[in-house]
């Protein structure tokens, strides 16, 4: 009988000692081709073994095909998961410790170690049998492990240094206001690669109209300001705490979840306290100055918002069948303190005209779907229709004075805009899904913060040499170039530093730290280098040294003379780097487009021009939670 785990030992010993994989310039054409190094906050799984195998195989092809093929691998260790998981055993938290003893192995007496960071990370990279070196090693990977580092390395903090600090003289870190995910826990912004739920979700603006009741204000969130016109009431729900609170200089009326909302948002939120909510009052509409009333609607989430929810039924299929559905029930009107002759004369109002539909695109589409209350899950669906039918084709009604004939999508910014100056709105922040959890374990809230930095990625220069670089390129599949495309257009602010968490430090303000997915664009360019940087004091690698290996600035002899490293291994860089970037293909998840893919195409078209990625491959999913 084969024993095949001794055929696997041997040969990958074999492997080993005769540095197989160890690739080095020659005359040969290369391939080049790197898979995102792992975030190490645990060990391996089966999800790992599909992702590194397929540029295994591709790589060993390659070789077979008489190429000259690097792949080599790193370990990411930046951010705040490792430090959140680091503090887990600290706490003693049963349910983590559990994991680490009985299912990975560590021992009681260990446990003291893992509360340090960096040894809870190098554990999982590659001291422990379930490291991802051992495990990588195990499957016979083909890497080049001679260029082996972590985002931590001071070598390779050096490198980052040198990036930023060319970020920061192109103007494209900037410090200002802006919504990010923001962990009360931490004290810090959250990316995707913090989060235990929540990833890929986004910040959505939403416009808080101001409907007034005497002294009150009912700020209503709507992503359709546009439709203020078409409002016949306000829904509020009978079965939610509100609260009155003074916001700047105005008494609103929000529920109670909102407030803390209000104030890590920016808002001035004072003399807070309960309410009882009147059915049977009426409220004036912004910009239209209209009385409507306001009715009860138990559909209304206290948590989205402000928990006040505007009523537009002849474009939301939501609020037509909920109407629909309250008109019908007068007795329910009656319980509330509501005259159902009031609800009774509510009709839609058209505002919006859209070719292939009537008067009330909601309606026509409740009716198409048979949908017929609000339980239907259809109704999701509806409202995705019609969204996308009137921003993109519709017009806005001649009847609208100022606004007529005007797209949807510029009325939507025109009358935002007209309300936000005289007053008669503000703004709020949501996520576009919840529920966002951090890896500490809590939830994660939108907050504005002022004091954060930020790579510009919505400099409109910066998006053309993006563009330009993505046209070169080859993608697999190809159908994903419009989401890449998608991105670099929506793309904007992205926090790029924390102040809690390992990582290297910014440049030009230290108490920060570059976080995880800003400091993990161009490591492909530092691998090309690793194995010679190793051999190099890091206090010696100066922007200068980087200038000469990767952009060719500067002299060898007069670098080496300021630095004291040998202007032979400058030289040698300069030539490893040549021959092997570009990189040829850059293998992730195809998740990541919206952010570290897109990134890696930012950041090459402006740092390496002439040099950008060949190709990126994007896996789809292969299991998801499970």
């Amino acid at each position: 009988m084969v024993k095949f785990q001794e055929l696997d030992a041997k040969w990958q010993q074999a492997w080993r000692d005769a540095k197989l994989f160890e690739a080095e310039p020659d005359k040969r054409p290369k391939f080049y081709l790197t898979v995102a190094y792992p975030y190490v906050s645990g060990p391996m799984h089966v999800g790992h073994g599909r992702t590194y195998t397929v540029p295994d195989v591709i790589a060993r092809y390659k070789r077979m095909r008489g190429l000259n093929v690097l792949f080599p691998m790193a370990y990411h260790f930046t951010g705040t998961p490792i430090v959140g998981a680091a503090k887990r055993v600290a706490r003693r938290e049963p349910g983590f410790v559990r994991v680490l003893t009985e299912r990975y192995g560590v021992a009681e007496s260990e446990l003291p170690k893992f509360e340090n960071p960096h040894h809870f990370a190098s554990h999982f990279a590659r001291e422990s049998e379930l490291s991802y070196r051992k495990g990588m090693e195990w499957l016979g990977y083909s890497i080049d492990w001679c260029r082996e580092f972590t985002t931590v390395d001071p070598h390779y903090q050096k490198f980052i240094t040198w990036q930023y600090h060319k970020l920061y003289d192109a103007g494209l870190i900037v410090k200002g206001k802006h919504p990010v995910k923001w962990c009360p826990r931490c004290g810090n912004p959250v990316t995707d690669h913090d989060l235990l739920e929540g990833e890929g979700v986004g910040i959505v603006e939403f416009t808080l109209l101001k409907y007034r009741a005497g002294e009150y204000i009912l700020p209503a969130a709507t992503l359709r300001p546009e439709t203020v016109f078409g409002v016949t009431n306000l829904w509020l729900n009978p079965d939610v705490k509100y609260v009155s609170a003074r916001v700047g200089g105005e008494r609103w009326i929000v529920s109670e979840q909102a407030i803390e909302k209000l104030r890590e948002q920016g808002y001035q939120v004072d003399e807070v306290g309960p309410i009882q909510i009147n059915f049977s009052r009426k409220v004036e509409v912004p910009l239209t100055h209209k009385r409507v009333p306001i009715l009860p609607a138990k559909f209304v989430d206290p948590d989205n918002a402000t928990g006040v929810v505007g009523s537009v039924p002849s474009h939301a299929p939501y609020d037509h069948v909920a109407l629909f559905e309250l008109q019908q029930r007068p007795d329910a009107l009656r319980a509330y303190g509501v005259n159902p002759r009031d609800v009774e004369g509510l009709k839609p109002i058209s505002l919006i005209e859209v070719e292939g539909f009537g008067e009330s695109p909601a309606i026509d589409v409740v009716d198409r779907m048979g949908i017929k209350n609000q339980t239907d899950p259809k109704l999701e669906e509806a409202t995705a229709e019609v969204y996308r039918n009137e921003f993109a084709k519709g017009r806005m009604r001649e009847w609208i004075s100022k606004y007529g004939g005007m797209p949807v999508s510029r009325a939507k910014l025109a009358v935002r805009d007209d309300m936000l100056a005289g007053n008669e709105a503000a703004t709020i922040y949501e996520f576009s899904a919840k529920p966002v959890v951090c890896r500490c374990n809590t939830p994660v809230t939108v907050k504005v913060v002022e004091d954060q930095w930020f790579l510009n990625y919505a400099d409109e220069g910066w998006k053309e040499k993006a563009r330009a670089c993505l046209a070169r390129m080859d993608l697999v599949p190809p159908e994903t170039r419009g989401q890449f495309a998608h991105t670099i257009s929506w793309l904007h602010e992205w926090p790029c530093t924390r102040n809690i968490g390992m990582g290297t430090p910014a440049p030009w303000d230290p108490k920060w730290m570059i976080e995880s997915l800003s400091d993990s664009t161009i490591y492909m360019a530092y691998y090309t280098i690793a194995h010679i940087l190793k051999t190099i004091d890091p206090a010696k690698l100066t922007d200068e040294v980087f200038d000469y290996v990767f952009h060719g600035k500067g002299d060898a002899g007069s670098i080496s003379s300021t630095t004291g490293i040998p202007q032979e291994t400058l030289e040698q860089m300069r030539r490893e780097f040549e021959y092997w970037y570009p990189l040829d293909y850059r293998m992730s998840a195809n998740e990541l487009i919206s952010n570290h893919l897109t990134f890696h195409i930012f950041h090459h078209a402006l740092l390496f021009p002439d040099r950008c990625p060949h190709g990126i491959v994007s896996f789809g999913m292969a299991v998801l939670e499970g």
